[in-house]
């Protein structure tokens, strides 16, 4: 155990040996609220098999949860090592004894919370310098959920106050809670380069009056407003609660999740070739382009994992649905339109 006001490391639990294999890089996306869901046990199993026996870490802001317990308590033969490290300053994100602690890391898990946090407290230290550097120099694997999902996009949203809902996007894409849209030099993942991470999709509660299907394309709009040269190479991948997304060392994805219609599926967004007709301040949005704006592959997780994706080219593709997202004029003008089934 490693404390101090602004970090905290917890080892939950130390193995007899540990594996000399090298690890074999990986990538999980969680679309968060995953526990005990249909599939958690399958995708976990999936990330752990890539860290060969090793040194499973935890990196989060706030305080040491039970993730690295949690590990411990159901998957004891498959690490060496399972920890918690939290980073909640920029002094912290630069401390040699907390770069020490992810070096070591054969496997790395970041946690949900507040993405805002990680910008903030990592962005432009040495944990990032140390997280790209494992990644895809030693080819550690990767995992995040909820926020950690977020930032492991090459473009994320990490509001300052509450979260933009899809009626504000979608009627005035340039309203004020979308003013923290980032396209960072932070964390460099392969296969996510130009891509846009969102999470949560199907939730729905007092918080969230509405679901996010319709602030993910907003935001993809928005980035591709900035930079119209980029339309080609700007994509999202939005979860639902529950979902699993695992992405092998060749850029193939599979989702895992409850195996029925409703939930834990995952989207794959591309633009079919046209900015939005209108995206002015003050005003909704369109993008329209004959129903046909933003072409997406819907896999439905199954327990064992489903579907295939490639995100190498983003058109293979099996297992799963393409659709069209588009909007007409703002929240009441979104569609989604099936296309054909694969």
């Amino acid at each position: 155990m490693g404390s101090r006001d602004d970090f905290d490391y917890y080892r939950a639990c130390e193995t007899s040996e540990s594996s000399s294999i090298t690890p074999q890089f990986g990538i999980l996306l969680i679309g968060g609220a995953e526990g005990n869901k249909s599939g958690e046990d399958a995708a976990t199993r999936w990330f752990l098999e890539r860290a060969k026996h090793g040194n499973y870490l935890v990196l989060r802001t706030g305080r040491i949860r039970r993730q690295a317990s949690w590990i411990l308590r159901h998957y004891r033969d498959w690490i060496h090592s399972a920890a918690e490290l939290s980073i909640n300053s920029r002094e912290a994100a630069n401390n040699p004894e907390v770069i020490k602690y992810i070096h070591r890391a054969d496997a790395l898990f970041i946690a949900g919370g507040n993405q805002n946090d990680y910008q903030e407290y990592w962005e432009g230290t040495k944990i990032e310098d140390e997280i790209n550097y494992l990644v895809n120099e030693i080819k550690v694997p990767i995992a995040g959920t909820s926020a950690g999902m977020a930032i492991l996009g090459d473009y994320y949203y990490a509001p300052d106050h509450k979260g933009v809902l899809s009626s504000e996007i979608l009627d005035d894409p340039f309203h004020y809670y979308t003013e923290t849209i980032h396209h960072s030099d932070f964390l460099k993942i392969p296969y996510l380069k130009g891509v846009m991470t969102d999470t949560h999709l199907d939730r729905m509660n007092s918080d969230y009056p509405e679901t996010r299907y319709g602030r993910l394309l907003g935001l993809l709009a928005r980035i591709i407003n900035k930079d119209r040269n980029k339309l080609n190479d700007t994509r999202a991948i939005g979860l639902e609660e529950g979902a699993f997304v695992a992405i092998d060392d060749n850029g193939i994805a599979q989702v895992f999740g409850n195996g029925t219609n409703i939930g834990q599926d995952a989207y794959f967004l591309q633009p079919n070739g046209a900015v939005p007709e209108q995206i002015e301040p003050g005003w909704p949005l369109i993008w329209n382009n004959g129903g046909k704006a933003v072409k997406v592959y819907r896999i439905s997780g199954t327990p064992e994992g489903s579907g295939h994706f490639d995100l190498k080219d983003w058109s293979a593709a099996s297992g799963g649905q393409w659709e069209y997202w588009y909007t007409v004029g703002g929240k009441i003008g979104l569609r989604k339109e099936y296309v054909v089934s694969t």
